[in-house]
């Protein structure tokens, strides 16, 4: 190796200890890369989860879906690895965007899709100023713990009944309203065979299990329109081309002539749901992946905590004006962490290579709603954990989480579902003489969900 080569060997070197502080968290360049690169694999589906999703509602273009989800996917994650210093990977969050196309379809909201996405932009813009202010701290102890899981639980339960709604495992019934769908059909076999395959990885602790049972379901979609003839996975021409335009995506967040007087509450629910979830959700990834790199000491005191929820909270701003839904730290981050990361050059290694993603539309544009759907049901396994962290000898708390699901499920949306579990707690609360116990917060809440479902 040349002098100069050495020299500039030492210069990068020397930069990147600088802004990530590698040497001193006790992490090398090779394993943060390397690292970065076992968690974009992991999450690459949501480059064809996202568009597949999104790009079923009337209006969104499934290419400028996912172009947005790219490129929001690399800035959002290239702020929190430099800004942050945390190897932590931000993309629009897969709870949210199915909540957000069933929110739209089933008529639970009057809104059309980018009048709903402001809602979501004006969801990060709040999430951005709590993330700036000491306001962030009042709000994370207002609302109960158990609200919270039960809030995480009811998303994770919807996003897997859509997902098996969408494979075909779950079909409408005239009689007895849901019944299982025909597993003769290829589609509904590769999906059973493909949740079953990401069971397996679950059961043996497997941390890529998500992206084996989407790998696994265009795999053999595409043997099954070998050996059958169909042509549900139909191969690319080319594997390679420019991004999808965003043109009638971008900036569309903007366009609220259309918002009248009757669809604020509309507009409000959305705001405060995607808030509640998204500050809690990207609080939680932070926290338990900088635990597992060893960032965040027993003392439970979370280093650089408010630019990392800035950089979570800018992603769904700009994620929003580029025409997707909520930008949330992925629970996939856990994988870096796995293999070694402890700082942000993870996340930039990430970043980059969903830059280089824009490039590869052909190849993602190939993946429908049916060959996702066991990506969907195996986020709603992982997010139903969070049951057993709830205090179910508290009777409050169990009629809360009660509420929460079973209307979310049953009325096919998660703000009802909401709206009843603030409801339902408050009141449980004040009958058991606990009224003093609940944060204000709760009650205004409450009362303004108490609005929503008696206005709807």
């Amino acid at each position: 190796m040349s002098l100069e080569s050495t020299l500039k060997e030492q210069k990068t070197s020397s930069v990147l200890e600088s802004i990530f502080k590698i040497s001193e968290r006790k992490s090398t360049v090779n394993t943060e890369l390397y690292a970065g690169f076992i968690t974009f694999l992991a999450m690459t589906y949501i480059l064809a989860v996202n568009p597949a999703i999104l790009g079923g509602i009337p209006g969104m273009d499934k290419g400028a879906v996912f172009t947005a989800t790219a490129m929001s996917a690399a800035i959002a994650t290239l702020i929190m690895g430099i800004w942050g210093n945390y190897p932590v990977m931000l993309a629009p969050g897969m709870s949210m965007n199915g909540f957000f196309k069933g929110m739209l379809l089933s008529g639970s909201v009057a809104l059309v899709w980018h009048e709903a996405l402001f809602g979501i932009f004006l969801s990060g813009v709040l999430y951005l100023i709590l993330s700036l202010t000491n306001i962030r701290k009042t709000l994370i102890e207002s609302i109960p713990e158990d609200l919270k899981l039960a809030i995480t639980v009811s998303l994770g339960m919807f996003i897997a009944f859509l997902g098996l709604k969408n494979a075909g495992i779950i079909v409408s019934n005239p009689i007895i309203l849901v019944s299982m769908g025909d597993i003769s059909n290829p589609q509904v076999l590769i999906a059973y065979i493909s949740i079953f395959i990401a069971l397996g990885c679950m059961i043996r602790d497997i941390k890529l299990a998500t992206f084996i049972s989407f790998i696994s379901a265009i795999a053999l979609t595409i043997i099954a329109d070998m050996v059958m003839g169909t042509n549900n996975a139909p191969i690319p021409d080319q594997l390679f081309s420019m991004p999808p335009s965003l043109e009638g995506s971008f900036g569309a967040v903007f366009d609220i002539s259309g918002l009248t007087a009757d669809k604020m509450f509309d507009l409000l629910f959305i705001v405060v749901i995607f808030l509640i979830v998204d500050f809690f959700d990207g609080l939680s990834t932070i926290v338990g992946v900088g635990r597992d790199a060893g960032i965040i000491d027993d003392d439970g005191k979370v280093p650089n905590a408010r630019s990392a929820l800035v950089a979570d909270a800018g992603g769904t701003v700009i994620g929003s004006i580029l025409g997707t839904t909520s930008i949330t730290a992925f629970s996939e981050s856990g994988i870096a962490s796995s293999q070694g990361a402890k700082t942000g050059l993870a996340a930039v290694m990430v970043a980059g290579l969903f830059a280089l993603s824009l490039f590869m539309y052909p190849l993602f544009s190939i993946f429908s709603a049916a060959m996702v759907a066991p990506a969907m049901v195996v986020v709603g396994i992982y997010m139903i954990g969070r049951l057993g962290q709830i205090s179910w000898d508290q009777k409050e708390s169990r009629i809360a989480t009660f509420f929460t699901i079973m209307f979310t499920v049953l009325s096919f949306s998660p703000a009802n579902g909401m709206a009843m579990g603030f409801i339902s707690y408050s009141f449980s609360m004040i009958v058991a003489g606990r009224a003093k116990e609940v944060h204000p917060v709760i009650y205004i809440l409450s009362l303004v969900f108490l609005t929503y479902l008696i206005l709807l």
